[in-house]
């Protein structure tokens, strides 16, 4: 049996410091739920997501991802990948990609929202994982990996890193593929990853209406990794939601909760993972000095009852 997906993810630093597993959340694809009402199932953990709301529309497509427990690299399941047909208004046909990964669905736009936040505190190093592959007519599949920045300049995000592996003819054993991560950008951290995994290579993310791909082609997927990555735990489903403001700070933080904590405490590490501030917090809002800290990124992860129920990062400016 494979060993689940290793929760708390930290610096690996001596007394104050942290080991990590490198792997993306519930990237084993072990970890799935049911929707209710629905009978289809989705990734847990907040990471990975699906299309498959797209079988409770009018028009609908069908599952396009299953959790899959027939053919497995390790473990008890593997994410099944297949392509479906949606018709719009006949005849009228969009492709539809089975596709696991960072994306949510913008239904006004008919595109989908790509990403989630990048948790570590250092650049990957490699980009890995095990599929296999059945496409139809020519078709292929893929597995890209995006890393990007905000750019508060211009208003729009920089692409820090991306990769775009895609896997031709049929391949009906558990094969690796794996790749150094291609930096157009090494000396700016990412605040983003997207993680796409697709049964047809012709995925068009700005324009769902338009992507390219033969019905009924598939790939599996399992065991999908960065390399090299170190920082702080990241928690699938936080239980509070903590806000942090301002952002980027200079001598104070004030930090809210959506609710009481009876025992909550508030921790500050560094980007080396030496804890710098512990302090109690059992109110809604509190202020916290942070006067004495150096310009950075610095992490903090919020406990109840010595339980982490959310993690996340802040910047201080001087």
């Amino acid at each position: 049996m494979k060993k689940l997906l290793v929760l708390f993810a930290f610096v690996c630093l001596g007394l104050n410091g942290f080991s990590q597993e490198p792997s993306l959340p519930n990237g084993n694809f072990e970890s799935w739920w049911l929707k209710p009402n629905w009978g289809y199932y989705e990734p847990n953990g907040g990471f990975f997501h699906t299309l498959n709301i797209l079988d409770t529309v009018p028009t609908s497509a069908g599952v396009s991802v299953y959790r899959c427990s027939d053919t497995v690299h390790r473990g008890s399941y593997s994410a099944r990948c297949i392509t479906r047909a949606m018709v719009i208004v006949y005849p009228v046909i969009v492709t539809i990609p089975g596709v696991i990964g960072t994306l949510k669905i913008n239904w006004i736009k008919s595109t989908a929202v790509l990403g989630e936040k990048f948790n570590w505190t250092t650049k990957p190093g490699r980009f890995q994982g095990w599929y296999q592959s059945y496409p139809l007519n020519g078709d292929s599949s893929a597995a890209i990996m995006l890393l990007s920045k905000w750019n508060s300049g211009t208003h729009k995000r920089d692409t820090i890193a991306y990769n775009r592996l895609v896997f031709h003819g049929i391949v009906n054993t558990w094969t690796q593929f794996d790749d150094a991560v291609y930096y157009r950008d090494n000396t700016t951290m990412p605040d983003s990853i997207t993680v796409l995994l697709l049964s047809c290579a012709g995925y068009n993310a700005s324009n769902m209406m338009g992507s390219v791909g033969q019905i009924g082609s598939q790939a599996y997927f399992d065991d999908v990794t960065i390399t090299n990555v170190a920082g702080i735990e990241y928690v699938f489903q936080p239980s509070v939601d903590v806000k942090i403001s301002p952002n980027p700070a200079s001598s104070y933080i004030n930090v809210r909760l959506d609710k009481v904590m009876k025992d909550g405490s508030f921790e500050i590490y560094d980007s080396e993972g030496r804890r710098t501030g512990q302090f109690a917090m059992t109110e809604m809002t509190a202020q916290f000095s942070v006067s004495t800290l150096s310009a950075g990124v610095y992490y903090y992860r919020f406990r109840n009852a010595g339980e982490v129920v959310n993690t996340g990062s802040f910047i201080i400016n001087r």
